[in-house]
């Protein structure tokens, strides 16, 4: 009795997990782009660091196998003055236009991070 029990749990168990994992819309991509970019200052300054990053990706017709990925850190530490940081990023992939190919799946992340640190101020 316990074996018919067990057996039929794990239909049912198989069931509602293929149920699930079917309703899920699935992603699909021949090529990816990923641009990271960290910015950090941690300074004596009361004024706020003033940091930008532009990135700009792009990509034409179907593309299929190619990889693009770029990576940065700007960091200060220390000082007591305003800290300025700039980036620029570009990102092109070309496909052809003949199928055979998909979707390129574009990841820009960009992680900025201004600390004050007024221990900065008594250092001579």
């Amino acid at each position: 009795m316990s074996l018919k029990l067990l057996g039929l749990g794990l239909f049912c168990g198989s069931v509602i997990v293929g149920g699930y994992t079917a309703s899920i819309p699935s992603a699909s991509a021949q090529c990816v782009m990923a641009d990271i970019s960290i910015q950090y200052n941690i300074n004596g300054s009361r004024r706020p660091a003033d940091q930008t990053n532009n990135v700009s990706q792009e990509s034409n017709g179907s593309c299929r196998g190619n990889t693009a990925v770029s990576t940065s850190v700007q960091g200060n530490v220390g000082g007591r003055g305003q800290v300025i940081q700039r980036r620029e990023s570009r990102q092109r992939l070309e496909g052809n236009n003949n199928g055979g190919g998909g979707h390129t799946v574009k990841v820009p992340v960009s992680v900025q991070v201004d600390v004050y640190n007024a221990a900065d101020n008594f250092r001579r």
